[in-house]
């Protein structure tokens, strides 16, 4: 992490430029600087993080015959303030969420649950990409979350 908290300034990776994400609040950052899921319509990552993934997906899907499933993306400030009203016990508090960066993703697909091949696949594979399963989310973690994996590059 750069000062400040934000992530470091990147440039142009895989095949989306991205844009200067970094350069942004969190929950503030436009989709123009960010890059859409090929195989997830409507979800965006920071460009780093959606390169890993899409890499991560294409070796999931040789796997499971499917891309992974995706509940949640990049979050802008408004969805996280709803959330932390909605769901007060999962939500990060707005402003602090690395959805708000661009930098996380909530899975299903049977990756929501601890213990399926699904979930046990992604803790062995996705670190070779980028992303990881924080510990806190973990099954004996502060907040389990199955669901959630991070980007750490």
């Amino acid at each position: 992490m750069a000062r400040g908290g934000r992530p470091p300034a990147l440039g142009p990776v895989g095949r989306c430029p991205g844009g200067p994400a970094s350069a942004y609040p969190n929950g503030r950052i436009p989709l123009d600087a960010l890059c859409p899921l090929s195989f997830a319509p409507g979800e965006h990552l920071r460009a780093d993080a959606a390169h890993g993934f899409e890499q991560l997906a294409r070796a999931y899907s040789r796997q499971f015959g499917a891309a992974p499933c995706i509940t949640d993306s990049y979050r802008p400030l408004s969805v996280q303030v709803t959330l932390s009203m909605t769901k007060p016990r999962l939500a990060a508090r707005p402003g602090t969420s690395n959805h708000g960066w661009g930098t996380a993703l909530d899975l299903c697909g049977g990756v929501q649950s601890f213990g399926t091949a699904e979930h046990t696949w992604m803790l062995v594979h996705a670190p070779l990409y980028g992303w990881f399963h924080p510990a806190w989310a973990q099954q004996g973690g502060s907040k389990p979350e199955a669901w959630h994996f991070e980007y750490g590059g």
